[in-house]
Parts: structure tokens; sequence; C-alpha cells
């Protein structure tokens, strides 16, 4: 359970948090002061029209803005800067930058956004307001698959509206494509940059070089009545990784008298990992408008995504049942537990390993809108859009050693010493694990196989409808809408798993000259180097498949999803006295029918399994603003009640079962998914307070909080095994047991307090034109349990503090920004063994990014940009805890992993 540790109550705790970000709360309380002063600056003067288009970082921020203050929801808005240029490398960096939203890195990218401490489950991604699906193994969305200089904006919508037919319990992220006939003129823009990882080439053959390149296309035909656009983005990125991971952490160890408490690492990992990322995207929109009733818009979407992945490194088993021994132990106590972090390990199998991975994800979507005015009150606008995702992957292991496991050959002098804060561990061994001559193929880890090949496949497939009437009214009530929606989706997920052995009756087999490839080298972890061959040709020459593992089959699964929607939303624009109000009031009727087929898998058989579940629900929602300006020129409030959901993990949902009858007591037990769940479902309110200082600045203080009225977690439950294949000789006293599955159960609050600001300092002090700062800090708790009433761990995703903060210069074509980006340490979703989902406790992370420009405004060069930058410029590591903590609460380290800094040189031009 997360909780802040403060005396004062959970009120004080949100409080607390925000203090431990100094920078940016400093930040945030500047903002406020310096309102008070601009504020006279920003008093509306009657003036002449201004015909200047303002872009870059400053016309981002202004756009952005005016999104903001437009919305009757309470939103959040990135615009890009130009055609091809948001403010970030990627589209996830860009959105994590936004108050209250965080992102997770995923083999160095940001890839998944938690919203407001809730995990990616609980939010929905929408392009061009329709839900998208996703390659991922569940609903959230990855959002490396979009590339940046394809969309020309992003709006996070943190209240629902009732004519949102796709909506999420956290939020809403809605990826926005340019509106060709929206433009004026046609532009012509090419992106392209050279990319640099400060890792280097951690293994022969896999680049640190990478480089991006884009063109856009926009115009307008016939008159202004057909637009047109057109988006192309290829990305080849290069990925060098350098990790340490530790197995598990116990007691029980072979080491002297006197240290039996002793906590001691059962096993660790060094590997180096190169990857090569191929992504090419294309984006195209057909506007047309002939007349000022009708628009008609069609766009299309699609990328392809190709990774590449070869892992070198080393690892080991010390757990208590090895021969493992230590020599000149050293042991620390941290947080009461004594653990071991040097000495010598005696007897240690070291397992070298060459892996090789690749992935091809495909995403397409196709979203065709029309909208027609019947007269001056009424219109109708009908939807249809279709989106697809598939996902291929192959991971592959091989293992080679002194010898087999058992077999006597180890490595007697096996120096290591482990840092309890920040930093790598250091190992040294006393053997050549280069030599060829003596690492040889083999199983060293006595796993029973000499290579594993797993090959996941994921396919999801979202096809919706939707039919919308608006009429505008006079009184209290502005205007009406009404509408239905429908949507199918159907997603599935499977895992062949394939075992070998090598040919020669496993015996001890030599890697041959011809696939040796140069040694890599982990000497930043202390070992000189391993033995480094080509894995995919060891596999095909000298291993023969074993038959295939069915103890994965209870994974695979696919389900079904037909949602039907009903909604009726009444706007609101009125005054009550000096304070205007607008905003809007509804309600959604939502039915779902749900149906999951998988496997049930007893002493290797499988038998396919169905079952399916409907529900409904009714989901009221208001969202008022009150306009405040004439106490306080350019200031709103406003508030959001509304009754959000979020539908289960779809992993969850299937039908899978593994189960057998214990010889014990005669009962069936069993472990799987569970078709019958229903939604998580919460009660949400949300306040915000906002003040615009001009075009470019405000400052703004939120509050939210979200009842969830029940949460997802595994439980021990009665079921009916009526029918379920029993493969033992062992005749079950009933056909009623017991199941560990996914169920709703208890839930909790999720709450916090977030304050985020812009200021151009022009407004203060005209020297300081061109200058600016934009900042943001949250501080988050939850009283959810996300294992179960008694249990200890954090709710995934939440991060008690979050801050950003970006200085920013432009003026005469000079441009220049730093930006910080901060999360407090968080349980964090990382897949785990077997492709399978695990949790680990991923520490606070602070990362560092700049970049510079210069654009030519004049003369023959006018348009052309060039631009330097620089991400993760303090190369920030990703570090994790052990995922269960011991009984004194305390954690063992895990995992260290670094990804290099990238550095990019570009250039832009416009026509």
């Amino acid at each position: 359970m997360t909780r802040f540790r403060n005396a004062r109550g959970a009120d004080a705790a949100v409080t607390h948090a925000i203090r431990l970000s100094p920078i940016a709360a400093a930040c945030a309380l500047c903002l406020w002061s310096a309102a008070a002063q601009a504020q006279s600056q920003s008093q509306p003067q009657e003036s002449a029209p201004s015909q200047v288009v303002v872009t870059g970082i400053r016309g981002s921020i202004e756009t952005s803005i005016a999104i903001k203050k437009e919305s009757d929801s309470i939103v959040e808005a990135i615009t890009a800067e130009d055609i091809g240029k948001l403010p970030d490398q990627s589209i996830a960096e860009s959105i994590a930058r936004l108050p209250g939203l965080t992102a997770q890195r995923v083999a160095g990218r940001a890839q998944v956004i938690s919203l407001r401490g809730l995990a990616p489950d609980f939010g929905v991604t929408l392009l061009n307001g329709r839900e998208q699906t996703s390659t991922s193994n569940d609903r959230s969305a990855e959002f490396d698959q979009y590339p940046s200089e394809l969309l020309s904006g992003v709006v996070v919508y943190k209240t629902p509206d009732a004519n949102m037919t796709a909506a999420g319990l956290s939020g809403t992220i809605d990826l926005r494509t340019v509106r060709p006939l929206d433009r004026k003129g046609r532009t012509i823009a090419f992106n392209a940059r050279g990319e640099h990882n400060s890792n280097g080439q951690l293994n022969s053959g896999w680049s640190n070089k990478g480089k991006r390149v884009s063109l856009s296309y926009i115009d307008q035909y016939l008159n202004n009545t057909l637009g047109l656009a057109i988006g192309y983005a290829h990305l080849d990125t290069p990925g060098q990784q350098k990790e340490y991971k530790s197995w598990w952490w116990g007691a029980e160890n072979n080491l002297p008298a006197g240290m039996e408490d002793v906590v001691a690492l059962k096993g660790a990992e060094v590997t180096s990992t190169s990857r090569k990322q191929v992504r090419d995207g294309l984006m195209a929109v057909v506007d047309w408008k002939p007349n000022r009733d009708l628009r008609s818009t069609l766009d299309l979407y699609y990328s392809q995504f190709d990774q590449e992945e070869v892992m070198r490194g080393m690892m080991w088993n010390s757990h208590q049942w090895s021969a493992v021994t230590y020599r000149d132990p050293r042991v620390e106590t941290i947080g009461g537990v004594r653990l071991l972090t040097g000495g010598s390990l005696v007897n240690l199998e070291p397992i070298v390993r060459n892996d090789y991975n690749e992935r091809r994800d495909e995403m397409g979507a196709l979203g065709w809108n029309t909208r027609l005015r019947l007269d001056d009150r009424w219109s109708v606008d009908g939807d249809l859009s279709w989106s697809t995702a598939k996902r291929r992957e192959t991971t592959s292991e091989t293992y080679a050693g002194l010898g087999p496991a058992n077999s006597g050959v180890t490595d007697n002098d096996f120096k290591f010493r482990i840092p309890v804060g920040a930093g790598l561990p250091q190992f040294t061994p006393s053997v050549d694990f280069t030599n060829p001559g003596i690492i040889r193929l083999t199983d060293v880890g006595g796993w029973g196989h000499d290579a594993t090949m797993h090959h996941p496949r994921v396919e999801d497939r979202l096809g919706a409808a939707k039919l919308n009437v608006r009429g505008e009214l006079d009184g209290f009530f502005s205007n009406v809408q009404a509408g239905l929606s429908y949507s199918k989706r159907d997603k599935s997920h499977e895992d062949v798993s394939q075992t070998f052995w090598l040919k020669n009756g496993r015996a001890l087999t030599t890697v041959p000259a011809d696939i040796i490839q140069p040694t890599t080298s982990l000497a930043w972890a202390g070992i000189p180097g391993v033995l480094s061959f080509d894995p995919r040709a060891a596999i095909d020459r000298f291993y023969v498949k074993r038959p295939v593992d069915t103890d994965v089959a209870q994974q695979d699964w696919a389900v079904s999803e037909k949602q039907a929607i009903g909604y009726l939303r009444l706007g609101i624009d009125t005054d009550l006295g000096n304070v205007p109000l607008r905003g809007n009031v509804g309600v959604q009727y939502v039915h779902v029918d749900q149906d999951a087929q998988g496997k049930a898998v007893s002493n290797n058989v499988i038998t396919p399994l169905s079952a399916g579940h409907s529900y409904h629900d009714i989901l009221p929602s208001v969202n008022l603003n009150f306009d405040f300006g004439h106490y306080l020129h350019d200031t709103y409030m406003r508030m959001g009640v509304a009754k959000t959901l979020a539908r289960p993990r779809m992993s969850d949902m299937r039908a899978g079962v593994s189960a057998g009858v214990d010889q014990t007591t005669r009962m069936w037990n069993g472990s799987g998914g569970n078709p019958q769940l229903e939604p998580w479902r919460a009660n949400s309110f949300d306040l915000s307070l906002e003040h615009y200082l001009g075009k470019g600045s405000y400052v703004s203080a939120a509050y939210f909080f979200k009842d969830l009225k029940s949460y997802i977690y595994n439980q021990q439950r009665p079921f009916d095994f009526t029918g379920f294949p029993n493969s033992s000789a062992v005749v079950p006293l009933t056909n009623i047991g017991t199941i560990n599955q996914p169920a709703n159960g208890q839930g909790g609050y999720v709450r916090g307090v977030e304050l985020s600001g812009s200021l151009q300092f022009g407004m203060l002090w005209q020297p300081l034109d061109g200058f600016g700062v934009q900042a943001s800090v949250s501080g988050t708790e939850s009283s959810i349990s996300p294992n179960g009433p008694g249990t200890t761990e954090k709710l995934p995703g939440l991060s008690g503090v979050v801050r950003n903060i970006t200085l920013f210069y432009e003026k005469a074509g000079f441009s220049a920004r730093v930006a910080q980006r901060y999360r407090s340490a968080f349980r964090g979703e990382v897949t785990g063994l077997f492709a399978q989902r695990a949790f680990s406790e991923i520490m606070a992370e602070d990362q560092v990014d700049i970049q510079l420009g210069y654009e030519f405004q004049s003369g023959p060069w006018k348009n052309l940009s060039f631009m330097l930058q620089v991400n993760n410029l303090g190369n920030e590591p990703y570090q994790t805890k052990q995922g269960s903590p011991f009984a004194s609460g305390a954690y063992a380290p895990e995992r260290y992993t670094t990804y290099g800094r990238q550095v990019l040189f570009g250039v832009n031009y416009k026509l």
C-alpha cells in the first residue's frame, strides 16, 4: 500500500511530497508571484489586429495554452513548433512533461505513460479522437510506435465528457494529425538528423550511430475546398545497453558460522546488449469541404517497426542448492538487514550467453468523419474507424561454459563487490571466458535444455462506428448532443515455446572459428570479456528441436469485446451574476459483451476453453468552467465530477487454466484467467484554478480525487472443474475446487495535487524578452492495496512526486532549451521470465535534455534551421530493487542499467 509517512495525515502527506521537489516547487511559486507583477502588463488594451504568426518554441506554448484555456474539460496540450517538429525526440517524452503524467523507460526509450498515479492500463489512447489498438500484451499503447514527426499535437483529457465514447479512468490521450484545410497555403517540410550513442559499439558489428528523416506535404486545391496532407518518417536508431541484474536474494547460504542470518545474492547476470531499431511511418489526410454545411475527412496512419538485438554476457547461480561456497565474505547492514556485499565465490559455474531477438510491429488506422449542417441550429456527424496492430517476435537463448552442470569444472576464485547504493558492481573471474578451447556449448545451468526459443504473437483489431446529432439551444443550456456508438475489438496472444538439445547427444560442443565474433567486453563490470559468436548460426548447425513446451499454453488467449454506448450531453453557457459559466452535463449508457478463449493444461494435455460475460454501466459526468474575470482578469475555476471506468486487462480475462488434482487432498486446484471480470470503476472529482497572463503565460493549481470502487487482483476462489481434463489417476472427491485467478476486489482512493505554469520573462522585464520557463510538480498518494487487503506492495505506476521544468530562449532565430524530468521511485510493470508480466521497484529518475538551434529568418536561406540535441545528458541509470521487501521492509538492489546519452544533429527546411 502506497502511503506517505507523515503524522499530520494524508492531506499533509501530499503537501510534504511537493516539498520534496524544491526546484519545481520554487519555479511554481515564482510563477504565481510573477502573476501579480505581470498582471498590469497583461490587461487587454485597444490595439490594431496583429498579423504575426508565431511559430517555434513560443508559438507551440501559446497554441497549447489556448487549447487548455478554451476547453470545457480539464486538459493539457502539446502542439508542434512547426510542421514535423514536436518539442522532443519522441511523443512519449513530450507527453511525460505534462503536469501529472509520467513515462516509464523500456530499453532506454520512453514507451508507456502513467496518468495521475495510475498504471497505463487505466488510460485510453486515441488517434484523432478514435481508440487505437496496441502491440502490447494488453490495452495500453506503446507510444514509440507513433513517429512524433507525423503528429501536430496531443491533448490529454483529465476529465471525461459524455460524448467521448472512448475514455479512460485515469485520463485520455488524444494524438492528433494536421487538418490541411485549417492551414493556409502549401507547406513542404523536410527534417534530417544524425544520431550518436555515447555507450559506444558494445557488440561487434552493431553500430552506435543512426539517423532520422521525415518529409511532410500540405496543400489545398479546388479553391480551398479540398485539402491534402501526407507525411513520411523514417527512424534508424541504435541501442547500446550495459546491464547488471541480480536474480534474487535470500538467507541459507554456505557461509561461516555466525553468518546464518546474512542475506546473499542467489544469482546474477552482466550483459551488453546492442539494438538496431528501424521504424517507417506514413500519415495521410484528405480533407473535403465543398461548402459551409459539409466537411468530410479521411485519415490514414501506418507504421512498421523492426527491432533486432543481440545480447552477450555472463550469468550464474549461487543459491543454497549449488556447491558454491564463499571466501573472505564482506557483510554490510542495510535497513536492518545484513547483506553479503563482497568476497569470492568458490565452485562457481558461470554461464556465457549469446542471445538474438527480433521483433516486427505493424500498426494501421483508418478513420472517416463526415459532418453535415442541416440548418443554422442542427447538425449531424458520423464517424467510421478501423484500427489494427500486429506483433511478431522471436527470442532465443544459447548457453556455454566450462562444462555441464555439476561437472566439477568451476571457477574457484570469482571475486565480487556489490554496491548497496548507486553504481555498478564489480566481478573478477579467475578463468578466461573468451577462450573457445575451454568455453563450449552445454547446459551449464542444469535446466534440462541447451537452448530455447520463444515466438510471441499478438494481433489486435478494432472497428467502430459513431453517430452524433447536435442542436443549438437558447437559455441556460446552449446546445444538446445525443448519439450512439458501437465498437468490436478482437485481440489474441500466443507464445510457442521451443527448447533445443545439442545434436551430439548433448556432449560439450566447441564453437567453430567461422561463427566466432570479436570478444564482447564486460570490463565496465570488471569482467574482461566473454566468448562471442553468432547464436543464429549456432542454433541452425548444432541443435535439434525438442517437443513444444506446453507449460506456457495457458497464457495463450483470445478476447472479443462488443461495446454499445448511447449518450446525451447538454452544453452550458450562461451567467451566474458576474460570473460567466460554461461547461456541460451528460450521461452515457454502456453495454459490453465479452467472450474469451483459452487453453486448459493438465499434465501436458491441452484442451480449448471458452467463457464470457456481459455488463452495463450508467456514467454521468459534469464539467463546469467558472470565469472569474470580473474579479481577476483571465482567471477560471474548473470542476469535473464523473463516474468513470477502465476495462480489465485482456490477459487477465483469458479463459486459460492450468490445474490438477492433489494426490493428498484429492481436491482440484489450479490457476488461470477470469473471463467474467468486470471493469475498474471509480467516482472522480477534479478541481482546477487557472490564471492566464497573455498568450504565452499562465499558472494553475489542481486537485483530483478518484475513489475506485474495486480493484482487480489475484484471489483464491471456488471453481467448478466439471469437464476439465484430468490426466492423472487420482479421482477427485468433488469437481468444486479452488483456483487462483484475477477478480474484482476491494478498491480505495488515488488523490493528488498539481501545480503548473508557464512564464515568458519579457512580461516582467523587457531585456529578458525571449527567455521563459515551463514548470510543473505533482504529489500523489493512494490507499489501494493492489494485491489485496493486508498486502504492502505499492500501486503500480504511482510516483509520489513528479516534477518537470523547462528553461527556454528563443529570439532572432536562436533557440535553446534545457529540460529536466523527474519522477520518484515507483513499482513498474516489466517483462519477466518467458515474456510474462512482472513487477520491479524502479528507483527515482532525474533526466536532463538540452537542445540548441538556429533558423534563418530572411534571405536566401530563410526557413532553413539547424538543431543540436542531447537526450539523457547525464546518462541517468535505470535502477530497480527486488520486487518484494524483506521482513524489515528493506529492499535489496536488483538492476543497474545505462543506455548512454543520445546526441543528435539535424537540419530542417520548410517551403
